[in-house]
Order: C-alpha cells, then sequence, then structure tokens
C-alpha cells in the first residue's frame, strides 16, 4: 500500500502533524510513493540513522532526482571519508570551551535587542529578536564582519526560502554560484582574504581558517568545498536556532508560562527548550538514500530508493511518550528526541543552538515578565516557507509598560 504525503512540500502545523499522526497508525515504515519510504518509529528511525552501510547522506536531502556535486555538498550531504575529517574540525568550533568564550556576546546582544525594541506595543520577534540573535551570534562565531550581519541574514533569508534547498537552483542559476551570485560573491572573497592571510604568514585564528588548512583525504578543501562549508555553517548557525526560539517564545505565549518560568531555575527552563525541541522540531525530516539493499522494520528497500526519518513523527511516537500530542516540560524523557539527529551525523551544532536559545529565553524572561507580553487576539501560528522547517514566520507580540 501507497500512502500519500509529500515531505518536500511546505505544509501548515495543523495540516502537518495531523497527518503524521495518521502515517504512525499505519506502520513503523511506510511507503509515499516515488521510491521513498517514511520511517514514523522512533526505534527504527535511530536505526537507519546509524547505518552508514546501507544508507547515505548524499544521496537523500533533495527533491527526487536532484543530485549535488560532490564539492557542492554541505556537511550533512556528505559521506566517508571525507564527513568525518571534516566534521572533526567543525566540531573544534563547537566544544564547550568554545561555546562559552560566545555566551558573553550572545547575552550582551539579546539583551540589546530587547531594549531596542520599541515598547509598549506590538513589536513582530522574528526580524527583531528570534532571527536577528541567533544571526548575530554565527557571524560573531565565524568571525565575520559584524557590520555585514544584517545583509547576511538577508540573504540567508532569501536562500532558505527559494527553492534551492529542495532544487539545488533558483530561476537564476544552478548551485549556490548561479542561484545566489552576490552572497556567493561575498563568501568567496571573505574566504579569499583568510585564505592570503596564510600564505602571508599570518593566519587569523578561527574555525574557517582550520578549514581552509586542514588536511581532507591528503589535501586541503577546494574553493567549492570551502563555499559549501560557509554557507552551511551560515545558514545552519541562522535558521535552525531562529526557528527554535521563535518556537520557545510562541509556546511560553501561547501557555501563558512567563510568570511560572521566570522564576524558574536553569534544569526547568532547559527542559522547556528539550520540549520545544521536541514538540515543534525546527528540522522536521532527515532523509536517506540507500545504496545497499536492506530491510527497516522488514520492508526491503532497494538502492536507488530514499527513506525519510521524520523526526517530526518520531518525536510524538506514541509507544516512547506518554500523550506524545501534548507539551509536557515535566516528562522524564523530554530530551529523548531525535531533533538533531542521532549516529554519526548528528548535528554538530546542537549544543551552539541549545546555549543561543537557552540565553535568548533567559533574556526573554526578563524582558517580558515586567511588560505583560502576550500574542495578539486571534493570532494564528504560520510555518515558515521551508519543506524541512518548523518555525514562525511572525511572531507578533503585545507588550505593556514596565512594572
Amino acid at each position: 500500500m501507497v500512502s500519500t504525503y509529500d515531505p518536500f512540500r511546505v505544509e501548515q502545523p495543523e495540516t502537518t502533524f495531523k497527518r503524521l499522526k495518521e502515517l504512525r497508525a499505519e506502520g513503523p515504515v511506510v511507503s509515499i510513493g516515488e521510491g521513498m519510504y517514511y520511517v514514523t518509529s522512533f526505534e527504527e528511525a535511530r536505526k537507519v540513522l546509524r547505518d552508514v552501510e546501507h544508507f547515505s547522506s548524499a544521496e537523500g536531502f533533495r527533491a527526487p532526482g536532484v543530485t549535488v556535486p560532490v564539492e557542492d555538498r554541505m556537511l550533512g550531504e556528505q559521506d566517508a571519508p571525507q564527513h568525518p575529517e571534516v566534521r572533526r574540525i567543525v566540531m573544534s568550533a563547537f566544544n564547550p570551551a568554545a561555546i562559552r568564550l560566545e555566551e558573553e556576546f550572545v547575552r550582551q546582544r539579546a539583551h540589546a535587542l530587547l531594549e531596542a525594541l520599541d515598547v509598549p506595543g506590538t513589536v513582530d520577534l522574528v526580524p527583531a529578536f528570534t532571527t536577528q540573535l541567533p544571526n548575530d551570534a554565527t557571524v560573531h562565531l565565524l568571525g565575520f564582519p559584524m557590520e555585514d550581519a544584517p545583509r547576511i541574514a538577508a540573504w540567508s533569508k532569501e536562500v532558505m526560502e527559494s527553492e534551492w534547498p529542495a532544487m539545488n537552483r533558483t530561476e537564476r542559476g544552478e548551485g549556490l554560484e548561479g542561484a545566489f551570485p552576490e552572497y556567493t560573491a561575498y563568501v568567496d572573497a571573505f574566504v579569499a582574504s583568510l585564505r592570503d592571510a596564510v600564505a602571508a604568514g599570518h593566519p587569523l585564528e578561527g574555525l574557517l581558517t582550520r578549514l581552509l588548512t586542514a588536511d581532507v583525504g591528503g589535501e586541503q578543501l577546494s574553493v567549492r568545498q570551502m563555499r559549501a562549508l560557509v554557507f552551511n555553517l551560515l545558514l545552519g548557525g541562522l535558521t535552525t536556532t531562529a526557528q527554535l526560539l521563535g518556537n520557545v517564545i510562541f509556546q511560553l505565549l501561547i501557555s501563558d508560562s512567563v510568570p511560572q518560568l521566570a522564576d524558574a531555575d536553569a534544569a526547568e527552563r532547559s527542559a522547556f527548550i528539550e520540549e520545544c525541541l521536541r514538540v515543534y522540531p525546527p528540522v522536521m525530516l532527515i532523509p536517506r538514500g540507500c545504496v545497499r539493499e536492506t530491510t527497516v522494520a522488514g520492508i526491503t528497500v532497494k538502492p536507488g530508493e530514499r527513506v525519510i526519518v521524520g523526526s517530526a513523527c518520531v518525536n510524538r511516537d506514541e509507544s516512547l511518550f506518554d500523550s506524545s500530542e501534548q507539551f509536557d516540560a515535566g516528562r522524564e524523557n523530554v530530551d529523548r528526541h531525535l531533533t538533531f539527529g542521532f549516529g554519526p551525523h548528528i548535528c554538530a551544532g546542537a549544543a551552539m543552538a541549545r546555549s543561543v536559545a537557552s540565553i535568548g529565553l533567559d533574556e526573554f524572561l526578563r524582558f517580558a515578565n515586567v511588560r505583560r507580553a502576550s500574542l495578539p487576539v486571534g493570532f494564528v501560528y504560520e510555518n515558515v516557507p521551508t519543506f524541512f522547517e518548523y518555525g514562525p514566520t511572525a511572531l507578533p507580540v503585545v507588550f505593556g509598560d514596565s512594572a
């Protein structure tokens, strides 16, 4: 039996989560047509994500029929032997010590953004806070000029809301260079300046310089490979964390939890963020391409076919989570979700995303609690127009006078 569901189509939450619940009822793995299988079971999802013998990350992420050239693949689209070597370098920027060094900047920036809001009144927090804070944090971490942060954010938004994530092209052209020539030229020029500094014997400290000079399979990364990784870091750091922070604030306000969480300790706030990651995953799915015949939950999957791990679906697996459709930050297994993936491809920036979201939550609670923040009457959540993401396109918040 083939079920009707297109994971590459942007839908709104009331449609998406209802359909995912129906898919879970059909079985742990469901055929959805066009040589694709959708994994609805938490345990089967973990098996697929750690199976690098039968499944490729490079063969699954884009829409059916779309293949990205090897040099243009982002970290999540790479396989061994390149992936573990590049990932090791990227992870050096996201170790606990490196993240702690960023915390002061992120907190100061969060405080400044909130204090700059035009209140009392209604403010859309998506452009004013939930997008800007993660973007500024990413720009700072990677060493780009902070004065360029606004245009980097605008470019990144254009990329993620285009057809490029699914099709690797737009009407302007194919690949990053063809589809977004201005953004590509900017990134290439910045990387070239780092390369020149290395050649002159005065390398600048930072992740991008380490990537430039790294030995990956006996060679250094090419211009196109560096471009893809820099875009990966910019887009991932901005969009995933922006959706997470937007969802956190949405849940705070829709549940009237600001006063309660304002008095909560760090562990309770952390649990709140984890439950937001489970119920409102900023990344909805993790595709894989089959390269060797295998079975998933008793269903044969052949080379060339694809398996879509529905993180938004398995995070609500009724066999693992009681009242799985309900938000409950007090559940014991609140952090046992697959929003950041699992296995060798677990998200490299997960700790940074959590850190930015945590600081953003802290500062928002401080600001909002004394200003009686609320959602406007009749507010309707509208999802971002990117097929694999879940986050609000707008988040108008009504602020009163400070108490």
